[in-house]
C-alpha cells in the first residue's frame, strides 16, 4: 500500500511546525487531544467503515486527511477562526508543498471542511469520516468524561465501529 503523499505530510516542515504549535497549546488540555494517534484511529475507522460498505478508497487519501483534518486548531485557539476553516487554508499549503495533485487536493480538502458537518450527505465519505473522528474517541477510558461538556448521549462509552 502506497502512502507517498501521506508520508510527506508526516516530514513537511510546515506541517511539523503547526503539529508542534498544537502541541503547546494543548499542553494542558485534560480533553480529548489532537495527536498523531487520534489521527491515525480516524484513518482507520474510516477506512473499516469504507470496506465494510463495499467502497473502494484510496488509503492514501484516507490517511492525508486524516492527518490533517484538524491542523486548523492553533488558529482556533489563537486567532478564534473555526479550526475547519483555518485547516483548509493551513492543508491547502501543505498539499502544494507535497505535490499533491489537484483531484486529491479537493477530496482532502471537503473532508476537511466537513469533518464537523453532521448534515452530510447520508453515506458518503464526508459523512464516515465525520462519523470515524467522533468514533475515535475513547470516552470510557478517559480521566475527564465526568467534567465533558460532549452530551452523554454522544460520548463512546463502549468500543464500537
Amino acid at each position: 500500500m502506497n502512502l507517498e503523499i501521506t508520508n510527506r505530510i508526516l516530514v513537511n516542515e510546515t506541517y511539523r511546525t503547526e503539529l508542534d504549535t498544537m502541541r503547546r497549546l494543548e499542553k494542558d488540555r485534560v480533553f480529548c487531544g489532537h495527536d498523531i494517534e487520534h489521527f491515525l484511529d480516524v484513518a482507520r475507522i474510516t477506512m473499516i467503515i469504507c470496506m465494510e460498505k463495499g467502497m473502494d478508497i484510496m488509503p492514501d487519501l484516507i490517511y492525508s486527511a486524516s492527518l490533517l483534518h484538524d491542523i486548523g486548531r492553533s488558529r482556533e485557539y489563537t486567532e478564534n477562526i473555526p479550526h475547519h476553516v483555518a485547516g483548509k487554508e493551513t492543508a491547502e499549503k501543505i498539499l502544494d508543498e507535497v505535490g499533491c495533485c489537484e483531484d486529491m487536493k479537493e477530496k482532502i480538502l471537503s473532508l476537511i471542511l466537513n469533518h464537523s458537518n453532521k448534515e452530510n450527505k447520508k453515506d458518503s465519505l464526508e459523512s464516515i469520516f465525520y462519523t470515524a473522528d467522533k468514533k475515535s474517541r475513547l470516552c470510557f477510558a478517559c480521566k475527564s468524561k465526568d467534567i465533558c461538556n460532549w452530551h452523554k448521549d454522544k460520548k463512546n462509552m463502549n468500543i464500537e465501529v
